[in-house]
């Protein structure tokens, strides 16, 4: 009875002999043999097509006026069938191999950073085998022929040429009482730094102070930044740190070195536009001896934002307050310098000076990297 099925679909789908590919044909089948089906419409419509042996079970059709390759497309979709129709050969296999068979390729990358490319791989290959060579920068995806071809626009669009950010970062510590009396006032409140006067009005400003001693540069570096990567600067120096805990009842004490003065961190994002996005964090740390410790303890001002940076502009973050106790000597001249007597003609005393730290920074979006 199912050699006699089998005769009877062969000629209900070739009684109209090949078919031109843009021409219909009408196919009525009932509990067929699928594969049955699929080889007498591939004989009609002259297409050369493997059925994988994992294709089995029948089938209910009944179609008019459609072409070979819409009957191909919908015996497919209906089944859980996987049609692959690149090449001069195509395969139909069932829905649990519809991807193929997996197989190795490796990707060498000429900009991307390999583990960057291997998440996002990852997130798109979720069931693939995706490992990652830092020394050689190549991927290793193992993955079906679909995600291969998926994998492959990914990667294009990944390892693309870097661009750069140069800054030129200057950093200067001014007098406050000063800065105030050149009407210079911060506008942020709620947190310790802020973002004000841009331009070289500022940047005279500060050269006048300085030329008056109520400022002083503290440096002037200059950072490069790839796309989306951070660059950072210290301007300061490591201190020892002592702290203390009790542990089954007897004090221990550890030290640790940690850095003090002014440090920038600066993270682009460059825009098509050709303005930057930079997120920027400044901190001024601030080394307090402690006498009854004997050791000291970090003073530390920090300010954060994200901002817009137009090139060749200048953006100034300020507000950094940095407090700092001086001693002075007041002494007679010739007086104070007579030993034991001299205690009696000179003296000491304390006072405290505030300064504010003033970041001014200018970048510039590199199009070419050398």
């Amino acid at each position: 009875m199912k050699v006699c099925r089998y005769i009877l679909i062969m000629m209900a789908i070739a009684w109209y002999g090949p078919v031109w590919a843009g021409s219909s044909l009408s196919v009525h089948v009932r509990e067929a043999p699928i594969r049955s089906v699929l080889e007498g419409l591939a004989r009609s419509g002259n297409i050369n097509l493997i059925v994988d042996d994992t294709v089995q079970g029948t089938m209910t059709m009944h179609i008019n006026g459609v072409t070979v390759e819409d009957a191909l497309d919908a015996i497919a979709a209906s089944q859980n069938l996987y049609y692959e129709k690149e090449g001069p050969v195509r395969t139909m296999t069932a829905g649990k191999k519809r991807d193929g068979a997996k197989s190795l390729r490796t990707w060498r990358l000429r900009y991307a950073v390999p583990t960057d490319v291997q998440e996002a791989v990852r997130a798109m290959v979720p069931d693939g085998d995706v490992r990652c060579y830092d020394d050689t920068n190549t991927l290793v995806v193992g993955a079906t022929p679909r995600e291969h071809r998926a994998v492959q626009d990914l990667v294009a669009a990944l390892d693309t040429k870097p661009r750069q950010v140069d800054v030129e970062v200057e950093i200067a510590s001014i007098d406050r009482s000063a800065l105030r009396h050149a009407g210079v006032e911060w506008n942020w409140s709620s947190v310790n730094g802020g973002a004000g006067h841009e331009g070289f009005s500022f940047a005279a400003q500060i050269q006048a102070l300085e030329e008056k001693g109520q400022a002083s540069v503290l440096a002037r570096p200059r950072m490069a930044a790839l796309n989306g990567r951070e660059a950072s600067v210290l301007i300061g120096d490591k201190i020892p740190v002592v702290t203390e805990y009790m542990s089954g009842g007897e004090k221990t004490a550890t030290t640790e070195y940690k850095d003090v003065g002014v440090k920038l961190r600066y993270v682009p994002r460059i825009h098509d536009d050709g303005t930057v996005t930079a997120a920027i964090e400044a901190e001024v740390s601030t080394p307090v001896f402690v006498n009854e410790m004997k050791a000291y303890r970090i003073a530390t001002r920090q300010a954060k934002t994200v901002v817009r940076m137009m090139p060749g502009r200048t953006l100034v973050l300020g507000g950094l307050i940095r407090k700092e106790d001086v001693e002075s000597l007041r002494k007679v001249p010739i007086l104070g310098d007579i030993p034991l007597l001299g205690k009696l003609f000179r003296s000491h005393y304390t006072s405290s000076k505030e300064t504010e730290v003033v970041i001014l920074l200018r970048s510039f979006v590199r199009e070419e990297i050398p």
